[in-house]
C-alpha cells in the first residue's frame, strides 16, 4: 500500500514525549472545574493528563482510598477495562507485520481449540467487532466471576455461544472477540499474552506501570474501586477480571496511557500502513461504516480526526483520546465505576488547544435544517479526513461531482430517504477541505467557527476561484441558506459558558441569550443547562434547577432534548402534570428520542444512582407509555427497594399482564412467588 507523502511527513513529525521535567499545567480554572465536577458526581479519585509537543502533564485529584485518605496521584494505578483493546490490536498488527499472523486467516489457525462455527471467523473481523461473536449472554454470571481464569478457561466461557450474525454483516461490540485475539497472540507468538505484551508493546514505549490485574499481586499505587448505590459511595464488588484478560484485564496509569497514545500516533510500534489501517473505520459487507477501526473508535469529533477508547467495569472508568494531527493525547481515569469521563477530557482539550471540543448549533426555522444537516456532514467527515492526512477519497471527477449532486438534492428536497451517505459527505467534504487548505485557510481554525463558517468560506472561495468546477458548487438556494445562517451565527456565537453552577450564572446566560430571539442560527446550550439543572437539584435548589430547564424550553422548545429536560426537572420538583405534558411534547417531536420508553427507563436508573427518587419519574413514564412492560418492571424493582412490597407485587403483575414474555418475565414470576409467600407468612 502506497501512502500519501503528507501522511508520512505527519507521522514522522510526531514524537513520543517523556514526562517533562517542568510540566505545563492547563491553568487554575481547570483545577476548579475538576474539583467541582468530582464533588457533583461523587467521584472519589481521578487522574488526568495530556502529552503534546514533547511535554506531558498529569495530576491526581481526590482520593485513591477514601477510608484511609490516600490521595490520588498522577501515576495512580487503575483498572484499564476496555482501553486494553487498542493495546491488543497493536499486538496483533505487530505480529501481522512480522508474518506471524494472517489477518484474513480463520481464528482456528492460531486457536485450534476454539470450535468452528457455521461461518469462518477471521482475525481481521475480530479486530473490528465484525466476527459475529456474541457479548454477555448471562450477565449475572459472566460479569461476576470471583475465581481466576487462564486463557483456555476464559475462552470456554463463550466458545459454545451461537454467532449473532454471519461474520462481516453486523457490528457487535464484544469483549469475547478480543479475548479470542488474546488467544491468537499466544498461539502465534508462543508466549503468554502478558509476556508478549510486556516485551513487544509496553516495554518499547516505556510503559512500566502497565500489567495484568492480578488481585493477589502487590501493585504500586493501586487505587481502591467504588460504586454508587442509592446515591451513596460503596466499595465496588470484588470481581476477578482475568476472564477478560486481553479485552479488559489490565491495570495502568494515566502517564502510561499517554505513552501508548503518543507511541501509536508517532508510529513507534507499527508501520504507517498499519497505523492507517488501524485508524480507518471498518465496514460491513454491505458497505456500512461501523465507526470502529482495529481496536479504536474512529468517529469524527465535530470535524476533528480523533481515535479513542473508553473503559468501564467494576472499580473503574477510563478514557483515552488521541488527536494525531495535533500530536496530542489525553487520558483520564477514575476509581468510580461505569461513569462517563468525557467532560474532563473536553475541558482539558479546550484548555490546552484553545479549540472548542464540539459546537452545538440550533437552527430555528425547519426549512433551514436540511441545509444545516448537510453542512455538518460535509464539515464533520471532510475536515476530519483532511486532518487525518489521508489521500483524497476520490480522484475521479465524476465521483466527486456525484457526491456534490447528492448533497444539493438532499438539501433541496428535504427528504430523509434521500440523505447522502457518510462516504459521499467524506468525498465532497474532503475536496472542500483540500481546496480551502490550498487557499491558505487553517483547518483547525474552524473548531471555533464550525460547519457554517466552513461552508461560507468554501462558497466565498469558489466565487473568486474559477478553477473549482461548477459541479462542485452549491445551488443558489443552498448558498442563500449558508449566507443567512452565517450572518446570524457570526453575531450569536460566543464561548460556551464555563460554569452554570449558580442561579446568578443562569440569569446571566438568560440575558446573553436575548440576542438569539431574532436569529436563525445560535448556540445550543441544552447540554450545559441539563448539567446545571441536575447539579442545582442535588443541592436542593429546586427553583434554580427549574429556571435552567425553563431556559432550555424557551429557546429550544422544538427539540425533544429540551422538552424532556423540562419534564424531568418538573417531575423531580413535584410538578408531575407539567412534567407529563412536556414529555408528551418530546415524544411528539421524536418518538424514539429522549422521552422514549427505553430512554426514560435509563433515566430512572441514572437518577436513582445519584440518590434521587425515581418512582415519580417511572409513574409518569408509565402514564405516557402505558403499554410498556419494562417500565412497570422497573417501577416494581424500585418499589421493592423502597420496602413497598405490595406495590411492587402489583407492578410486576401488571408487567406480566401487558407482556408475559418480556425480557425479565421469568425473574418477575419468581419475585411474585416470593412476595406472595412473604404476604401469607406474615
Amino acid at each position: 500500500m502506497r501512502l500519501p507523502s503528507n501522511l508520512l511527513l505527519l507521522l514522522a513529525a510526531l514524537s513520543l514525549p517523556a514526562l517533562a521535567a517542568h510540566p505545563t499545567p492547563p491553568g487554575p480554572g481547570f483545577d476548579r472545574f475538576v474539583n467541582a465536577e468530582m464533588a457533583a458526581r461523587k467521584i472519589p479519585g481521578l487522574s488526568i493528563g495530556y502529552s503534546r509537543d514533547g511535554v506531558t502533564w498529569a495530576k491526581g485529584y481526590g482520593y485513591a482510598d477514601l477510608e484511609n485518605k490516600v490521595p490520588a496521584r498522577a501515576d495512580s494505578s487503575y483498572r484499564l477495562a476496555s482501553v486494553t483493546k487498542p493495546m491488543t490490536a497493536v499486538a496483533i498488527l505487530r505480529l501481522a507485520e512480522q508474518g506471524k499472523v494472517d489477518l484474513d486467516a480463520e481464528v482456528q489457525a492460531y486457536v485450534p481449540y476454539f470450535p468452528r462455527k457455521p461461518y469462518p471467523v477471521t482475525v481481521r473481523q475480530l479486530l473490528g467487532h465484525l466476527g459475529g461473536i456474541n457479548a454477555y449472554v448471562n450477565p449475572q454470571a459472566e460479569q461476576h466471576f470471583k475465581e481466576h481464569k487462564d486463557t483456555r478457561q476464559s475462552i470456554a466461557v463463550f466458545q459454545d455461544f451461537d454467532l449473532v450474525a454471519e461474520p462481516g454483516t453486523r457490528y457487535r461490540y464484544t469483549s469475547y472477540g478480543y479475548n479470542l485475539l488474546g488467544a491468537v497472540i499466544e498461539g502465534a507468538s508462543g508466549q503468554s499474552y502478558a509476556d508478549y505484551m510486556r516485551a513487544s508493546v509496553w516495554a518499547p514505549l516505556g510503559m512500566t506501570a502497565t500489567r495484568m490485574d492480578n488481585p493477589l499481586d502487590l501493585i504500586p499505587h493501586r487505587v481502591r474501586g467504588y460504586q454508587l448505590l442509592d446515591g451513596r459511595l460503596k466499595h465496588a464488588e470484588f470481581i476477578d477480571i482475568s476472564s477478560r484478560f486481553s479485552a479488559g484485564g489490565t491495570r495502568s496509569s494515566v502517564p502510561d496511557m499517554l505513552r501508548f497514545g503518543q507511541g501509536v500516533s508517532a508510529g513507534r510500534l507499527l508501520s504507517p500502513a498499519s497505523v492507517v489501517m488501524m485508524t480507518t473505520s471498518m465496514t460491513t459487507k454491505n458497505g456500512q461504516s461501523t465507526g470502529y477501526g482495529m481496536g479504536w473508535e474512529v468517529r469524527p469529533l465535530d470535524g476533528k480526526f480523533v481515535i479513542s477508547h473508553d473503559g468501564v467495569q467494576p472499580e473503574t472508568s477510563t478514557h483515552l483520546f488521541v488527536f494525531p494531527s495535533r500530536g496530542l493525547s489525553i487520558a483520564v481515569a477514575a476509581n468510580l465505576q461505569r461513569i462517563d469521563l468525557t467532560a474532563f477530557a473536553r475541558r482539558l482539550f479546550e484548555a490546552v488547544t484553545g479549540e472548542a471540543w464540539q459546537l452545538a448549533v440550533h437552527i430555528r426555522q425547519p426549512a433551514y435544517r436540511p441545509y444545516y444537516e448537510t453542512m455538518q456532514g460535509l464539515y464533520n467527515e471532510g475536515r476530519s479526513h483532511a486532518e487525518a492526512g489521508r489521500a483524497p477519497l476520490a480522484v475521479d471527477r465524476t465521483v466527486i461531482d456525484a457526491a456534490f449532486a447528492a448533497i444539493n438534492e438532499r438539501a433541496y428536497t428535504q427528504a430523509p430517504a434521500g440523505a447522502p451517505s457518510a462516504t459521499q459527505f467524506r468525498i465532497a467534504g474532503s475536496a472542500m477541505a483540500q481546496a480551502l487548505a490550498r487557499s491558505g485557510a487553517r483547518l483547525d481554525s474552524y473548531s471555533n467557527a464550525g460547519a457554517i463558517a466552513f461552508l461560507h468560506d468554501y462558497i466565498s472561495l469558489y466565487r473568486r476561484d474559477a478553477t473549482i468546477p461548477p459541479e462542485q458548487r452549491f445551488t443558489p438556494a443552498y448558498e442563500d441558506a449558508v449566507l443567512a445562517l452565517h450572518a446570524d451565527w457570526q453575531r450569536t456565537r460566543s464561548a460556551t459558558p464555563r460554569s452554570l453552577d449558580t442561579t446568578a450564572a443562569i440569569q446571566a446566560l438568560r440575558r446573553a441569550m436575548q440576542s438569539y430571539r431574532s436569529a436563525q442560527a445560535y448556540p445550543d446550550h441544552t447540554a450545559q443547562l441539563r448539567e446545571a439543572a441536575f447539579r442545582l437539584l442535588a443541592r436542593g435548589q429546586q427553583a434554580g434547577a427549574l429556571q435552567a430547564a425553563q431556559l432550555a424550553v424557551e429557546h429550544y422548545g422544538d427539540t425533544d432534548a429540551a422538552q424532556t429536560l423540562y419534564g424531568t426537572i418538573a417531575i423531580l420538583t413535584g410538578k408531575q402534570a407539567l412534567g407529563e405534558d412536556a414529555w408528551r411534547k418530546a415524544i411528539a417531536i421524536a418518538p424514539a428520542g429522549n422521552a422514549s420508553s427505553t430512554s426514560l427507563n435509563s433515566l430512572a436508573y441514572a437518577v436513582a444512582a445519584g440518590g434521587g427518587d425515581s418512582i415519580p419519574l417511572l409513574q409518569t413514564a408509565i402514564a405516557v407509555h402505558p403499554g410498556d412492560a419494562n417500565l412497570h418492571d422497573t417501577l416494581a424493582e424500585f418499589y421493592a427497594s423502597a420496602g413497598a412490597g405490595d406495590k411492587a407485587l402489583l407492578a410486576y403483575q401488571q408487567a406480566l399482564t401487558l407482556n408475559p414474555h418480556y425480557p425479565n418475565a421469568n425473574a418477575a414470576k419468581e419475585i411474585i412467588r416470593k412476595l406472595t409467600q412473604e404476604r401469607y407468612t406474615k
